[in-house]
C-alpha cells in the first residue's frame, strides 16, 4: 500500500483529513492567511501541512467538528463530499475539536505532506471507483451471424416466381400478336 501522505499524480479526487489540536477560538487565526507589507504570505495552516508551497485555499476546509455534531463527520465526508470512508465511520465520528480537510484539487505540483503540530494525520479518502458492470447478453441477435448458404425456397416463393414468368410470357405473346396484326 502506498504512503497515505504521498500525493498521487492523478486526476482522481482525494481528501486528506488532519485533526487540529487547538482550542476552537484559535482555529480562525490558524486558518487565516496574512499578507505582510513586504508581499510575503503567512499562513499557519499552510506551514503546518509541510508542503513545498501553500495549497489552493479554495480547496482547504478548517472547522470545529461541533458544527457537524448532528449531521456527523463521517456522513459529511461520505454523503456531502462523496468519499469512500470504508470502515472508518466510527473513527471519524469519534474525532472532536478542529479538523482540516485538504482536497486533491488544492495540491497541484505537490508530492507529500509532512504535517507538523498542531496537525495530526487522520486518514486519506478517495472517491469510490465505479467500474461498470456488464450484464450477460441474452438477445439472439447479439450472438452474431455466420455465413450461411442460400435459404431454401418456399412453395409460396416458387409459385410467385412461376406466376411472374407466366405473366411476362403472356405480355410478350400479346404484344407480338398486336404487332403482327397491326
Amino acid at each position: 500500500m502506498t504512503d497515505p501522505l504521498t500525493i498521487p499524480d492523478s486526476d482522481h479526487r482525494y481528501v486528506w483529513v488532519f485533526s487540529v489540536d487547538l482550542p476552537e477560538d484559535e482555529l480562525a487565526a490558524f486558518g487565516h492567511e496574512e499578507h505582510t507589507n513586504e508581499g510575503d504570505v503567512q499562513w499557519p495552516l499552510g506551514d503546518a501541512l509541510g508542503l513545498s508551497s501553500y495549497p489552493d485555499q479554495d480547496f482547504v476546509e478548517l472547522f470545529d467538528l461541533s458544527t457537524l455534531q448532528e449531521y456527523g463527520f463521517s456522513r459529511y465526508l461520505s454523503e456531502a463530499n462523496g468519499m469512500d470512508i470504508g470502515e472508518d465511520a466510527a473513527k471519524l465520528d469519534a474525532l472532536h475539536g478542529g479538523v482540516a480537510l485538504v482536497f486533491s484539487q488544492a495540491l497541484s505540483g505537490q508530492e507529500r505532506f509532512a504535517p507538523k503540530a498542531p496537525l495530526s494525520f487522520v486518514g486519506r479518502y478517495a472517491l469510490p471507483v465505479d467500474l461498470p458492470t456488464h450484464e450477460k447478453l441474452t438477445s439472439t441477435s447479439a450472438e452474431g451471424l455466420l455465413p450461411q448458404g442460400k435459404p431454401v425456397k418456399s412453395d409460396a416463393r416458387i409459385g410467385g416466381m412461376v406466376a411472374t414468368f407466366v405473366l411476362i410470357f403472356l405480355a410478350v405473346f400479346v404484344t407480338l400478336f398486336v404487332w403482327i396484326s397491326g
